[in-house]
């Protein structure tokens, strides 16, 4: 029946069969008519008109032996059903002929220099085909794989091509995305290729399930599709048949060739300009490169699970996985290894992963490179490697554009050029961020070496002093952990590089610093530790480490400073507390360490002031609390005492504790108004300059505590002050001290004698206190004026030329007031006795004679009487003898006459003295109002005085008699009539004894 059909009958027939899917009938029917139906026709037929959905195990056969014109299958005998096309004519089979779309074999877009094979124009547009008409990417492979050792183009098309991307969509990340045609995968070329293919792994790192698939990708994604180079592919088909044709012939495996050793493929001399090959692979150097900025992790799975261009994996259609030239592979895997590099310097994360990330990449690079592995992070910085010195070409590099990722990947590159040097250094800057990190400052490797190569001396300083105070503030730390962290430093700075002695830098991090700087900085944290033992191990004990370049007296500047800087930050004086007692005890080890210096003992005293001023509450202007600074930067710190009296009541009695705290900010080196106000605390004046500054400073305060205390109206004590403390040991002037101030004093106020210019403190004291009145205005008794006279005695003796003026203003003031008041005194004294002798009570008196006469006489007394009132009047009297004389003339001699009279013979025989004292005194040319009291303490003076054999001298026992005699004499004198001896104008003599008669 098939033979009878025509041509046209013929392709219709076939296109009937193919469109039913009946690969049966075609493969009985088409064989049997190659007259009409040759292999090209029947191909053409089958890619337009059988369904893409078809399994293509179904017919790959049949189109092998269509294409092949062998039918090797021997097929069963089949009636072909020709019903379709009987029934057509002729005519019209030809018609209906040429109005099939039959598509071509070949694409448009089929490569010109492309086999032109029927069988492979076929299978790679029927596999178009059916990825366009059903997505159905799984069935390329059945319709590829029966013909992939017939033909290299369509292996590498297939491998390139179809394999990664079937990879991609359904095995390596089934993720429901809209998968990708066949035809726009075979337009991306380049980075683009590389994005699209690592796009789906770098997106799934956000989950932790889903790290490593990048090693995976690069291996089962990458790798083919780099087997199909663009490029590459074309010149092996245009020119390469012949090359894969020879390697046959001298391989026993025609796609084997022979692998260099892993370890040989980066060459120890580093790139060139030649090993820049333009390949693919080099795009995707660059992908991980750019992706290490902020997704190192990724890269470093990708790193540690993959060996590089040559670790690909091409399933089981490349045999060997040899799809690279010996030479260009040996190319690609050192710039694999640059990128290696590459990638741990553009990483911008400073996390403890990427650290642990960087080392994974050194040790990946040890085994690449054929070094020695680092060691783990955890190792000991003495035990680190010691290295040479290195990377000199960086010192030309004037910008940190030098470690963009672009740049890093450049031939020449000094720090990413798979070298033994560029090793060791990647190596320092890894440990280098490790050790960091471990002292709190965690950051990236890129900027450590930022730090190391491009960074001056104050950005590592700062950085040195922001880690040193970021480890004394973690709170208590053991001495074995500073030490650590102090040997983690000094590595910083060294990298265990040995320098010349007279080199100030290190070969580190930390190495523009220089090395005393750097010490001194370790020091300063260590003393703020209060780190003693080791500070003795590290730097002061015979012990201390060889390449310490600090001396002794360094050491004694560095503790000196940090002691005052602890003093100055502490916010109460009192020395067991707070930064208080860090400072004291510093002062106290560094004198132990350093006896005979000087500026401890200095700041010892100010420490003690310091102290025993916290027991005061002091504030300054705008209610400020005091702290210990505002001594330091005070130009006159005993200018603080006056405000410590004045807002603490009666601290003026503590005199002793005011002046050791003079004494001690003296002894302390600060300055005073006499002094240099830049003077500091480390200047030693010579000793007696010392003792002088001391002896000025306890006048002044003990002159600030008789200010006090007359502020608050205490006159004795201010008076005891001056007279005990600042009265000098000569010049006329003495104190009585009694025996406990003396002794509590005696090494404190001892005193030279002065000039008057030199002590300008103890007159002004004296002159103060010698104007005091009192605040309520009373009048002073008779003792405080004759102490104001003394002070103002004592400032005479002490002030200049210039103010005696006015000290004697006021001395004479005080003169008039004393001289007064002595006559008011003796008035009165005068007045009681008259009114006593008035009195009418009194035993024996003669009241019953007395009248109310004008005349004021008493009957019966006219003597006595007329003689009293005669003296009263002495003023009108020509004398004061005739008025008395004439008075004893008439005065009658009763009782109380004759006890008179055995009053002044007892007074002639028990005090043989008293006349003579009393003489002196009533001869005396001042008048009696005007003659000042004698006080004990003018009597002492004035003892005092006469023992040295000048003027007249009167014992005490004369002093004592007197006041006896006195007494008697005003005690019964006003019943006897006699008048008092103080009181009398003349002497009456032995003789005046007035026996009378009965």
């Amino acid at each position: 029946m098939t033979a009878q059909l025509t041509e046209a009958q013929c392709v219709l027939l076939t296109v009937h069969l193919a469109s039913e899917a009946n690969i049966k009938a075609l493969h009985a029917f088409t064989p049997s008519r190659l007259d009409a139906l040759d292999p090209e026709l029947v191909l053409c037929i089958v890619l337009s008109y059988l369904p893409e959905s078809v399994d293509p195990r179904l017919y790959t056969t049949y189109v092998g032996e269509v294409a092949s014109r062998i039918y090797l299958q021997q097929q069963e005998h089949l009636d072909i059903d020709t019903s379709a096309v009987q029934g057509i004519s002729h005519e019209q089979a030809q018609h209906r002929v040429k109005k099939l779309n039959l598509l071509q074999l070949s694409r448009p877009d089929f490569p010109p220099d492309a086999p032109d094979d029927l069988l492979t124009r076929f299978l790679c547009h029927r596999a178009y085909r059916i990825d366009e008409e059903t997505g159905l990417l799984t069935l390329i492979p059945t319709l590829l794989e029966p013909f992939i050792e017939q033909s290299e183009y369509l292996r590498t098309w297939f491998v390139s091509l179809v394999l990664p991307l079937l990879r991609l969509d359904y095995e390596y990340h089934p993720d429901g995305q809209e998968p990708m045609s066949l035809e726009a995968f075979e337009k991306i070329d380049g980075a683009r290729g590389i994005d699209v293919l690592l796009a789906r792994a770098a997106q799934g790192t956000q989950d932790t399930s889903s790290r490593g698939t990048v090693a995976g990708d690069l291996r089962g994604l990458v790798g083919p599709w780099m087997y199909g180079h663009t490029e590459r592919k074309r010149r092996r088909l245009d020119g390469g048949g012949r090359e894969n044709g020879q390697r046959g012939r001298n391989n026993s495996n025609p796609h084997k060739s022979s692998l260099p050793d892993r370890q040989a493929f980066i060459s120890l001399e580093g790139l060139s300009s030649d090993d820049k090959t333009g390949h693919d692979w080099e795009h995707a150097f660059k992908w991980l490169v750019h992706h290490a900025v902020h997704q190192f992790p990724l890269v470093v799975d990708a790193i540690e699970e993959w060996d590089g261009p040559g670790d690909v994996d091409l399933g089981d259609y490349v045999p060997g996985n040899a799809y690279l030239e010996d030479e260009l592979q040996a190319k690609l895997e050192r710039l694999y290894a640059q990128a290696t590099f590459a990638a741990c310097y553009a990483v911008e994360s400073d996390s403890t992963e990427t650290i642990d990330g960087a080392h994974g990449i050194l040790v990946r690079l040890a085994e690449l490179l054929d070094f020695e592995p680092p060691p783990d992070l955890a190792t000991s910085v003495q035990q680190l490697p010691r290295v040479d010195r290195h990377a000199k070409s960086l010192h030309t590099a004037r910008s940190t554009l030098f470690l963009e990722p672009d740049v890093l990947l450049t031939h020449d590159h000094p720090l990413t050029n798979p070298t033994l040097e560029t090793f060791m250094l990647l190596q320092m800057l890894v440990y280098s961020a490790y050790q960091l990190a471990g002292l709190g400052h965690a950051i990236s490797i890129v900027n450590v070496a930022k730090l190391r190569f491009f960074s001056e001396e104050d950005e590592q300083f700062a950085l040195l002093q922001k880690i040193l105070h970021s480890s004394a503030s973690r709170g208590q730390r053991d001495d074995q952990q500073w030490q650590f962290d102090y040997h983690k430093l000094m590595w910083l700075w060294s990298w265990n590089i040995d320098v010349e002695d007279d080199a100030g830098q290190g070969a580190g991090v930390f190495g523009k610093i220089d090395k005393v700087t750097m010490e001194k900085e370790l020091l300063k944290v260590l003393v703020t530790a209060g780190c003693f033992t080791l500070i003795d191990q590290l730097y002061l004990d015979d012990s201390a480490p060889s390449s310490r370049r600090i001396t002794s007296e360094e050491v004694h500047c560095v503790l000196l400073d940090q002691a005052m800087q602890l003093y100055d930050s502490a916010s109460n004086g009192n020395r067991s507390r707070g930064s208080m007692k860090k400072s004291s005890d510093l002062i106290k080890y560094a004198q132990n360490k350093f006896p005979s210096s000087e500026a401890f003992r200095r700041a010892s005293a100010l420490i003690a002031a310091t102290h025993a001023l916290s027991f005061y509450s002091l504030k300054l202007q705008h209610n400020v609390p005091f702290q210990p600074v505002n001594i330091r930067v005070s130009l006159d710190p005993l200018s603080l005492l006056p405000k410590v009296l004045e807002q603490n009541s009666k601290s003026y009695t503590k005199i002793d504790d005011i002046v050791a705290i003079g004494r001690n900010l003296v002894s302390a080196g600060l300055p005073t108004p006499n002094s240099d106000s830049e003077q500091s605390i480390e200047d030693v004046g010579t000793k007696s300059e010392l003792a002088t500054n001391v002896q000025t400073a306890e006048r002044r305060c003990i002159a600030m505590c008789v200010e006090a205390a007359l502020a608050e109206d205490d006159f004795e004590t201010a008076y005891s002050y001056i007279v005990n403390r600042l009265a000098p040991s000569d010049g006329g002037a003495s104190a009585v001290t009694s025996s406990e101030t003396t002794t509590t004093t005696t090494t404190t106020t001892t005193t030279t004698k002065t000039t008057p210019e030199v002590d300008d403190i103890s007159w002004r004291a004296a002159f103060l206190a010698g104007r005091y009145r009192p605040r309520d205005g009373a009048p002073p008794p008779l003792r405080r004026l004759e102490q104001r006279t003394e002070l103002l005695s004592l400032s005479l003796l002490l002030a200049p030329p210039s103010h005696l003026s006015e000290i004697l203003g006021v001395w004479r003031r005080c003169e008039e007031e004393t001289s007064s008041l002595v006559a008011a005194e003796s008035l009165a004294a005068q007045n009681f006795d008259d009114r006593a002798d008035r009195r009418e009570e009194i035993p024996g008196g003669f009241s019953e004679f007395e009248s109310d006469n004008t005349d004021g006489f008493v009957y019966g007394q006219p003597r006595r009487e007329i003689g009293r009132r005669a003296l009263t009047a002495s003023a009108a009297a020509p004398t004061a003898a005739a008025a008395r004389k004439n008075a004893d003339d008439e005065a009658p001699v009763g009782l109380f006459e004759l006890a008179r009279g055995a009053t002044k013979a007892l007074s002639r025989s028990a005090f043989p003295l008293r006349n003579a004292a009393t003489t002196s005194v009533l001869n005396s040319k001042a008048p009696a109002a005007e003659t000042p009291l004698v006080s004990e303490s003018q009597y002492t003076q004035h003892n005092r005085s006469d023992s040295t054999g000048s003027g007249h001298r009167v014992r005490r026992r004369d002093m004592v008699a007197s006041a006896v005699t006195g007494g008697l004499a005003s005690g019964i004198g006003w019943v006897l009539g006699a008048t008092p001896v103080d009181k009398a104008v003349g002497g009456a003599g032995d003789g005046d004894v007035d026996s009378g008669d009965d």
